[in-house]
C-alpha cells in the first residue's frame, strides 16, 4: 500500500518569507534613543557629556 505524503504548510516555505531576518531597530529610533539618552545626562548634571556628534550610519 502506498503512504500518503504529509501535507505541508503552504505559507512556512513561501518565497517572501525568505526575507526575513532579524528584526532591528530603525535608524529614527536609534537616533531618538540617543536624544533621550543626552537629555538624561544634562539632567543629572554630569559634566562628561560628550561633545562629538554621534553617526548613525548602517553597518552594511
Amino acid at each position: 500500500m502506498g503512504t500518503k505524503k504529509k501535507q505541508r504548510n503552504g505559507h512556512a516555505f513561501h518565497p517572501i518569507m525568505r526575507k526575513g531576518g532579524v528584526h532591528e531597530k530603525s535608524v529614527s529610533a536609534k537616533r531618538s534613543a540617543g536624544k533621550r539618552e543626552l537629555k538624561n545626562l544634562l539632567n543629572e548634571g554630569s559634566a562628561q557629556v560628550p561633545l562629538t556628534p554621534v553617526s548613525y550610519a548602517i553597518a552594511a
